[in-house]
């Protein structure tokens, strides 16, 4: 059973002990569905992220020839992908293609924030 900071501090006065108030407070108890539902939406569970949908196309976005040879590795606040790639003449042409690939991302459903892409060496 937990008491209020005003219950804590009267029954440490009264045991003669020193009551440290703690900076946290109570919260009022919240319901398991209502917790599990703000939890879904806040990280968009169940729903296809922006990364799933670039790895879903991403060979109609690189082309064939150049699909298996990199692969986007993540997105960074929304707004930067990622692109990983071993090769460095591969990493340059990309470099090259920026513009083509940052068009046909942007095309793609919910990919409509991306604004930068950066090729790494992976």
């Amino acid at each position: 059973m937990q008491f209020s900071r005003e219950a804590n501090s009267l029954i440490a006065d009264l045991r003669g002990i020193t009551y440290k108030r703690s900076p946290a407070r109570l919260r009022d108890a919240v319901q398991l569905e209502n917790l599990v539902e703000v939890i879904l939406q806040k990280h968009r569970i169940g729903k296809a992220s922006v990364e799933d949908t670039i790895m879903a196309k991403w060979r109609d976005i690189v082309g064939e020839q150049t699909a298996h040879r990199c692969r986007p590795h993540k997105i960074i606040d929304g707004k930067k992908l990622i692109i990983i790639t071993t090769n460095a003449v591969l990493r340059q042409e990309l470099m090259f293609r920026k513009t083509e690939i940052l068009r046909k991302v942007r095309e793609l459903p919910e990919c409509g924030t991306v604004r930068e892409i950066m090729v790494r060496a992976g």
